[in-house]
C-alpha cells in the first residue's frame, strides 16, 4: 500500500501522466527578476511610518536593454498632463490621449512614459511646471532626454562609450552601434529593436540628427532653463559643490554639450541670481546653488512668464 501511494503521488494532474523529476525541478527554479520598462507597475503604497507613498518597485525579467523610446511622445504629452502626482492618474490620462489605436499599445507606452519621466514613482511638480513654462521647446527636449537617461543606464554608456569618443567626426554608422550592442549581449534577439529605440531617443531629445544609415552629433550649446533643471536635479541640496564633480559627471557628460562652456553657463546663472556663487582661485574651483529644484523652476517659471 505505502508503495502504491507513493507513486501516485508522483503522478501528474494532467491524464494520469507522471512528471519526470528533472522538470519538477526545473518548474520549481524561477530566473531572477530585474528591472524592466514595460510591465505595469502597481499603485504606491502607503510607508508604514506614515508621510508620502513609498516609491513603487517596478520590475522586469530580462536585461538593461529597451525595445522603444517613445520619448517624441513623452516631449508632447508632458505639457498637457493633470496636475497630480499620482503616476496612476497620470497613466489613466496618457492611454486616453496617446494617438496609438490600439488599447495595448497605449498601455505599455503609458507605462514606458510614466517610467521614464518619473522614475521616483510620484509626478513630481518640478518636471510638471517645466513642462508647462517651456512646452514645445529645445529645453523640454534636453530635461526629457535627461529623464530618460536617468532611467535607462544603457543610453547612458551608448553615448560615454561610442558618442563621445567620436564627437571629433561627428558621426557614427547605425551598424557601428548595432554590432556594439551585439557585443555587450550577444544572446540577444533584440538588438535592432534596442539600436532603433537608442537612435529615436536621441533624434527627439534633440542630441543628435539620423537617417537610415548614420547618427550626427556634435557638441552643443548650453540653454541655461535645461541646464538649471538638470544642475539642480543632479546637485538637489542647497550648498557648495566642486565643478569638477559636474564636468565629470556622466549625465551631464551625455547632454553632449560643449564642455567648454560648462563654466561660463555657471556664471551666467549666477549673474541671473539663479546660483550664489562660482569661485576659481588657484585649483579650488567650486559653484554654490541657493535653490532646490522645485524653487529654481519657480523662479524660471516666473521669469518667463515676466
Amino acid at each position: 500500500m505505502a508503495k502504491s501511494i507513493q507513486h501516485g503521488q508522483r503522478r501528474g494532474l494532467r491524464g494520469g501522466r507522471s512528471v519526470p523529476r528533472r522538470r519538477r525541478a526545473e518548474v520549481i527554479r524561477r530566473p531572477p527578476v530585474l528591472p524592466v520598462a514595460d510591465d505595469p507597475a502597481p499603485d504606491a503604497t502607503p510607508s508604514l511610518f506614515g508621510g508620502a507613498p513609498a516609491p513603487r518597485v517596478v520590475r522586469r525579467y530580462g536585461t538593461d536593454l529597451f525595445g522603444k523610446a517613445i520619448l517624441k511622445e513623452a516631449v508632447e504629452m508632458l505639457p498637457l498632463l493633470p496636475d497630480t502626482e499620482s503616476v496612476q492618474e497620470i497613466r489613466v490620462f496618457l492611454r486616453s490621449q496617446l494617438h496609438f489605436s490600439a488599447v495595448q499599445t497605449r498601455e505599455r507606452n503609458a507605462n514606458y512614459i510614466t517610467r521614464r519621466m518619473f522614475p521616483d514613482g510620484i509626478a513630481d511638480a518640478p518636471v510638471r511646471c517645466f513642462a508647462r513654462a517651456f512646452a514645445e521647446s529645445k529645453e523640454l527636449r534636453e530635461v526629457c532626454f535627461y529623464r530618460f537617461l536617468r532611467a535607462e543606464p544603457l543610453q547612458v554608456r551608448i553615448v560615454d562609450e561610442l558618442l563621445l569618443p567620436a564627437v571629433g567626426a561627428g558621426r557614427l554608422s547605425r551598424a557601428r552601434l548595432r554590432a556594439w550592442l551585439a557585443s555587450e549581449y550577444p544572446a540577444s534577439r533584440s538588438i535592432n529593436d534596442c539600436a532603433k529605440a537608442a537612435v529615436d531617443a536621441l533624434t527627439a531629445g534633440g542630441i543628435a540628427t539620423a537617417d537610415r544609415t548614420e547618427i550626427r552629433f556634435a557638441g552643443r550649446d548650453i540653454p541655461l532653463a535645461s541646464f538649471a533643471f538638470i544642475l539642480h536635479s543632479e546637485f538637489p541640496e542647497p550648498g557648495m559643490y566642486d565643478i569638477g564633480r559636474l564636468e565629470q559627471n556622466r549625465f551631464i557628460r551625455a547632454m553632449l554639450w560643449n564642455p567648454d562652456r560648462l563654466v561660463p553657463a555657471l556664471y551666467e546663472l549666477r549673474n541671473r541670481g539663479l546660483i550664489s556663487k562660482v569661485s576659481e582661485i588657484d585649483n579650488i574651483r567650486q559653484f554654490t546653488t541657493r535653490y532646490t529644484l522645485g524653487e529654481v523652476v519657480e523662479k524660471i517659471g516666473e521669469r518667463k512668464k515676466g
